[in-house]
């Protein structure tokens, strides 16, 4: 059970990084939607 307690850290910093990519990857995400929001706009008139 000792390897689980050292193991937390690790966990938690691997946990970080992933809510800062998912961040990343919404921002981006909002970023192509509103380019092909233009694009369509663009495309009809």
């Amino acid at each position: 059970m000792e390897i689980i307690g050292l193991l937390a850290p690790v966990a938690f910093v691997f946990s970080l990084s992933a809510i800062a990519q998912a961040t990343l990857l919404k921002k981006e995400v909002a970023r192509l939607s509103e380019k092909v929001a233009e694009l369509e706009k663009h495309l009809a008139g």
